[in-house]
């Protein structure tokens, strides 16, 4: 149990990384003394992985390449990595990852048996009687199928708990050109969902929405009547744009996104995530808004929080549900169950007290609420 450095207290959660609480984050001496505090943790973590301290802002004169992928927005001199540290003047020259990346990515991809474990397998047509026939070639569980699991590098947060944190350690092994790619997945007949994550897919949109392009292509050129969901799972800080061609890529094919809302309080995502959760909540609004309740009785998208013990409490969750039920109170929502990774491996399991607690307030907003990784508690 840490000791946070601002206010002395010992008593709760405190992460030994942070050395700050959750009050005093959201309520302490913000602009002089726990931001740069945050900013120096985030400082000391990235250097582990020879990443950017912040999002690079080269001076106009230097400038050598701007990237609007995401919020972070970065512009590179000539020395520059970006803060997802995909892109860099030396990469783009050797032709490894011209930006914007349509043509190749880097990926680690592999086949799950259906229905996975992925966080909306609760409604989704994969696990589900939802969809079918037009979404799904089963009416129950789509047993004897497979979801190609689509692991991209790069991120454009940086959570201190990361559950996938090898998406910092990429090298040209894992870079993949689309069309080779898109016949690997064709060819198994059996894969009937691609799913999106990493690290986060807004660092390779473009690779992602070609490659599912170039996958439907494919199937519609070879006169199948083939099912291929497409699913996006991200932390939602990606360009509007991009972000919109995604959901109308997975409406289309019956699959569905799924927001990371990590926290409501700004202060809060900068503590544990170092990026703001601005855009993210604006986007989630925006497609919520164009985009939800196009299908009959399967949802688009989705939202999502892990409890981290100590920051992500129930006041947090009450937050974010208020939020996503300002916007439409039927988009489901899945709160899951923390356990230590990462930097933050010196925090335990959330406690069954606070998952119980939050599961029961999220649903006085929400009529669709999921509990996951149960099985850290001990639910069957």
């Amino acid at each position: 149990m840490g000791t946070c450095k601002f206010c002395g207290k010992t008593e709760g959660v405190i992460s030994d990384i942070l050395q700050v609480c959750r009050k005093c984050i959201l309520e302490g001496d913000w602009d002089s003394k726990v931001k740069p505090h945050i900013l120096n943790v985030h400082k000391q973590v990235r250097q582990i992985v020879d990443l950017p301290e912040k999002p690079p802002k080269a001076e106009k004169s230097n400038i050598k390449l701007k990237c609007n992928l995401c919020i972070n927005e970065c512009s590179l001199s000539e020395n520059d990595v970006s803060y997802c540290g995909l892109r860099n003047i030396q990469l783009r020259n050797s032709g490894q990852l011209p930006y914007p990346s349509k043509s190749n990515g880097y990926i680690h991809g592999y086949i799950d048996p259906n229905p996975t474990n992925c966080c909306n397998s609760w409604f989704c047509p994969a696990g589900t009687s939802s969809g079918y026939p037009k979404y799904s070639n089963s009416e129950g569980p789509e047993f004897g199928t497979y979801s190609y699991a689509a692991f991209l590098y790069g991120c454009t947060f940086d959570c201190l708990f990361c559950q996938n944190a090898s998406h910092k350690l990429f090298s040209k092994k894992y870079l993949f050109d689309v069309e080779t790619l898109a016949n690997q997945i064709v060819k198994n007949k059996k894969i009937t969902c691609l799913c999106y994550f990493g690290g986060t897919p807004e660092a390779q949109l473009p690779f992602s929405i070609n490659l599912a392009n170039k996958i439907l292509e494919k199937i519609e050129k070879s006169g199948e009547n083939r099912i291929m969901r497409i699913c996006w799972e991200w932390n939602g800080s990606g360009n509007k744009d991009w972000v919109e061609k995604c959901m109308q890529i997975a409406i289309k094919t019956g699959g569905n996104i799924k927001f990371d809302l990590k926290t409501f309080n700004e202060k809060l995502n900068l503590a544990l995530c170092g990026v703001s959760n601005k855009r993210t909540l604006d986007n989630f609004k925006f497609l919520t808004e164009n985009y939800f309740g196009t299908r009959k009785d399967l949802p688009e998208m989705s939202a999502c929080t892990l409890m981290v013990p100590g920051y992500t409490n129930h006041e947090e969750v009450e937050q974010i549900a208020q939020y996503v039920s300002s916007i439409n109170s039927e988009i489901p929502y899945s709160l899951l169950i923390f356990h230590g990774d990462y930097q933050m491996r010196d925090l335990g399991i959330t406690p069954r007290k606070q998952a119980l607690k939050c599961l029961d307030i999220a649903k006085k907003y929400l009529t669709r609420v999921n509990l996951g990784n149960k099985f850290l508690l001990g639910f069957s």
